[in-house]
């Protein structure tokens, strides 16, 4: 199948870093725009599965107000490379203090992570609260669910290098409640990534096995506010609202830090990509009080 490239986030070629003899990608808008001196730095972590172009349309609106965001792909995912021995929460944190420690970045950092990679913000937060001033979560998972007890052992079998592409993509494309423009395309650039390499399938499965307990447990190191926004719509949770309700309290109580949390109507598991403005606004209030 034909490649399908998707534009770069910021408008220049992604750059890559090698990380336990593989390589993690990323785009950073300090390349293109220069940051303004005093504001936040944001990390954007995307979703199991997803690129960092699943910030294609929040991060340049950051970028714009003089914020330097980071967008990342996840090892295994995207431009990111697939020969890494495994894809555990913690090695998503470990990719995280990696490329920071490249580019230079030390302090005052926000941590955007949707679905999966609230689990992956939260915990390295929780190990560097002298590096993170605030965590964002859209669509977050914190802890394993009830379902990750019979769903994990089918993974191998569903996302397997025979049939796994064909029933991830179906199931991405599910998630959405509210679809952005160019969700065909899209879609087709993570069709023609997966036809690409037959490792990407298989690794979808070992991050859905990858248990975020060992995450949820830090909860109490937390030093940093937290702003959740999750899609009334977000298929991934049986009751959104009751979800976001309990992570809330939760966070709160063991934590001792402030939450703030935003029920999105009318979308899905994916909030940056179906209501950017509502999430723009809502973050940029959130860093405004840091």
């Amino acid at each position: 199948m034909a490649t399908v490239d998707l534009p770069s986030v910021f408008g220049q070629p992604f750059a890559t870093l090698t990380v336990e003899g593989s390589h993690i990608a990323y785009e950073d808008s300090a390349t293109t725009t220069p940051p303004l001196a005093g504001k936040v730095s944001f990390y954007c972590l995307p979703g199991i599965g997803d690129f960092r172009h699943s910030f294609r349309f929040l991060a340049p609106k950051l970028a714009a107000q003089g914020y330097r965001v980071i967008c990342q792909d996840l090892r295994g995912v995207g431009d990111s490379g697939t020969k890494f021995a495994s894809f555990t929460i913690e090695d998503c944190v470990r990719d995280v203090e990696a490329v920071l420690a490249h580019v230079g970045v030390k302090t005052g950092v926000v941590l955007v992570g949707n679905s999966l990679s609230a689990a992956v913000a939260v915990e390295f937060a929780a190990d560097h609260s002298d590096v993170v001033a605030g965590v964002v979560t859209l669509g977050g998972f914190f802890r394993d669910m009830p379902a990750d007890a019979y769903f994990r052992p089918l993974t191998p079998l569903l996302f397997n290098h025979l049939w796994g592409q064909p029933v991830w993509l179906s199931s991405f494309k599910s998630f959405f409640a509210r679809p952005p423009p160019d969700m065909d395309i899209y879609c087709a650039a993570v069709k023609a990534k997966m036809l690409s390499n037959c490792d990407h399938a298989s690794i979808i499965g070992a991050m859905i096995r990858a248990s975020k307990e060992p995450s949820w447990a830090k909860i109490p190191q937390l030093k940093a506010a937290v702003l959740l926004l999750m899609g009334s719509k977000d298929p991934d949770f049986k009751d959104p609202a009751a979800e976001l309700d309990f992570v809330a309290e939760d966070i709160g109580k063991r934590a001792g830090v402030s939450v703030t949390k935003k029920l999105v109507e009318g979308v899905g598991h994916y909030v940056q990509n179906e209501a950017v403005d509502e999430t723009f606004s809502a973050i940029v209030e959130f860093v405004s009080t840091l």
